[in-house]
């Protein structure tokens, strides 16, 4: 805010005016609600989300399906690693990346991709990183032959996976690679989107936002002007959602 008094105040006296005029209301939460209420609706979206763990995976699968998705289910992170060894065996995949999300440590991924002879890699950019870095992360992703990736959260009403892009996470890893993998948690779908706007509007409020956000509802998909629609142009041909249960 200081930084907006101050360019507000620049403004002003370029003007010739000695008086600042400033609207009086706090734009964070100018028309929504207040910063206690946002906080109430998220733990409210959060807490349905565990309650309802199992009723709310099952209904991801169902949307998710519906929207292009592959559905896998897993009853243990063994099961979820022998799902990603198939899939990479099936695509004869050579390269693949992976992000940083805990899912996947915990499922064991990198032995997974390993016994199938791809060689794996995982993706390091963000703002934080060289040029040359970057420049190489943006180079791997385009080549690789399958990208995986855990979820922040999904959205049971529309069968969408939603990622935040950061350091770990390059939004590329599920874009640039012709495969994508999913491997989401019971307890990380949300019931509708109003509970993840409520999140991400708590996440606001408190500094915790973490920036851009993914939301891929299947494969790619495009339709040009006489409604033909062709997949795969400008993302994923083919998406892959593991379902692991809880143990």
């Amino acid at each position: 805010m200081a930084d907006r008094a101050k360019f507000i105040a620049s403004v002003t006296a370029s003007l010739g005016r000695s008086e600042v005029l400033a609207p009086p209301v706090d734009n964070s939460t100018a028309g929504f609600e207040d910063a206690a209420m946002a906080k109430f609706n998220a733990d409210a979206a959060m807490k349905d989300a565990s309650v309802r763990s199992v009723e709310l995976a099952d209904q991801m699968a169902i949307a998710a399906a519906t929207a292009g998705w592959k559905i896998h289910r897993a009853a243990n992170p063994e099961d979820a690693a022998d799902l990603v060894a198939s899939i990479c065996e099936q695509k004869k995949a050579t390269s693949v990346l992976r992000s940083k999300h805990d899912v996947l440590d915990e499922i064991n991924v990198d032995a997974a991709v390993a016994n199938t002879g791809a060689k794996l890699g995982t993706t390091e950019h963000s703002g934080d990183n060289s040029r040359e870095l970057v420049d190489q992360s943006k180079a791997e992703a385009f080549i690789a032959d399958i990208g995986i990736t855990g979820v922040d959260y999904a959205v049971a009403e529309t069968g969408t996976v939603v990622l935040h892009p950061r350091s770990g996470l390059s939004r590329l890893v599920s874009l640039a690679p012709p495969t994508h993998i999913a491997v989401l948690k019971q307890g990380e779908v949300l019931d509708s989107l109003d509970e993840l706007f409520a999140i991400e509007r708590n996440d606001f409020l408190t500094g915790n936002l973490a920036g851009s956000m993914n939301l891929i509802s299947g494969p790619s998909k495009t339709a040009d002007i006489e409604g033909t629609t062709v997949t795969g142009i400008h993302g994923p041909l083919e998406v892959h959602l593991i379902i692991l249960s809880e143990g």
